[in-house]
């Protein structure tokens, strides 16, 4: 079906994903993006085995050792003492074990990558400013607006758009994504502000208090600690998540914790720190309609304690250029995708869901590597989006 033209709303990872494996195996395809110029918050990410076996699949795999740390100890720590609770050993056990490494960057250099890469393919296109406001399926194709006046005409779509997808909105028609019962705060430090006592031997960490959770990890060959911060809360009135915050509200509610939390915190550049609200949605069994489909968070959100986001995203996206280059009608692309991805997609999004209420329900004394059923003891890391049956 390499004559079939398709359009991806959204050019986050997802969406890039999609249209990097769709251009590499031949199809023209359109992604439309609403923001005004293609770029990623300054945020860190993850990149699972999992995921980084999709970026190999996509030809990103020298890509991503460019711009991310494949940090070797990692672990679940105590709050007051820092003391390592459960260590993970990651580093080279993870090509060893999974065939694939473990990278955390920043957001914005591996976005960087997709957008290089689509440049080798001409007859595809990323168009910004292009806010979807329509989705009509009509005479088995899909007729899309875009701000209200500008329509196209496709044979598929697929909504890469988010926790509050347009696409979604319209063709399944479901309730808005609930609060989830959190708050977050996430911040990028220099880590050239920072003494020494700031540094160990954990690249990256999990520091975990009843009701709160603090992460952190290095980026960019170590010049930046990316950090997210957790509060479980009932309250959540503001929309968005990437509102500005003060810092001295993030140091009071951590105000107990380690120096070396206390110190990152402290550090953060005043226009560097942002809070959002976690949303969540009850797990559906249907992404589709006749010829548009949702991948990433618009089909599945995660709440964010298995670090599962944009790994779950790039899934997606390998697997449905995979099927859609494999497929010979719009029905079979959307039998065959939810097929291969809605059961994973449940699974991960419940165990994501427990991960926090095991971060946070517990005090650090109580909480055991038994408690610790991270995604490599779910057996996630195994899974190859570019080889798993389709």
């Amino acid at each position: 079906m390499s004559k079939l033209n398709i359009a991806i709303i959204g050019a986050g990872i997802g969406g890039m994903s999609a249209a990097l494996g769709l251009a590499q195996s031949g199809f023209k395809v359109s992604v439309f993006e609403q923001a005004p110029e293609l770029s990623e918050v300054g945020a860190g990410l993850t990149i699972t085995p999992n995921a980084t076996k999709g970026l190999n699949y996509l030809n990103l795999g020298e890509g991503i050792k460019s711009v991310g740390m494949a940090h070797t100890n990692q672990g679940v720590r105590h709050y007051e003492t820092g003391e390592v609770i459960v260590p993970l050993e990651r580093g080279e056990k993870m090509m060893q074990k999974y065939g694939a490494y473990q990278f955390q960057a920043h957001r914005a250099d591996v976005h960087n990558l997709f957008i290089g890469a689509m440049n080798a393919y001409p007859d595809s296109q990323v168009y910004v400013n292009h806010k979807l406001t329509g989705l009509v399926e009509r005479n088995g194709h899909v007729e899309l607006t875009f701000n209200d006046k500008d329509a196209y005409e496709f044979d598929f779509v697929i909504g890469a758009d988010g926790n509050r997808s347009t696409v979604r909105s319209i063709i399944i028609g479901d309730d808005d994504p609930e609060f989830a019962g959190y708050v977050a705060w996430r911040g990028l430090v220099p880590t050239a502000e920072l003494s020494e006592e700031d540094f160990d031997e954990c690249g990256s960490s999990a520091f975990i208090a009843p009701g709160r959770v603090f992460a952190r990890y290095l980026v960019r060959n170590g010049e930046l600690y990316n950090y997210a911060a957790f509060l479980v809360t009932d309250e959540w009135a503001e929309e968005g998540w990437a509102i500005p915050s003060d810092i001295e509200i993030v140091s009071e509610i951590f105000s107990d914790y380690n120096n070396q939390v206390k110190n990152i915190i402290a550090a953060t550049p005043k226009d560097e720190l942002f809070k959002w609200g976690i949303f969540a949605r009850a797990p559906s069994d249907n992404w589709s309609s006749e010829y548009s489909t949702l991948l990433g968070d618009a089909a599945h959100p995660l709440e964010p304690f298995m670090g599962q986001g944009a790994s779950m995203a790039i899934e997606d996206g390998v697997v449905i250029s995979r099927i859609i280059a494999d497929s010979g009608s719009q029905k079979e692309i959307v039998d065959r995708y939810q097929k291969a991805r809605i059961e994973r997609a449940h699974f991960v999004t419940e165990n994501s869901k427990k991960a926090g209420m095991r971060f946070t329900g517990k005090t650090p004394d109580d909480y055991s590597k038994e408690d610790h059923k991270n995604e490599e003891e779910l057996g996630l890391f195994y899974y190859d989006p570019s080889t798993v049956e389709i």
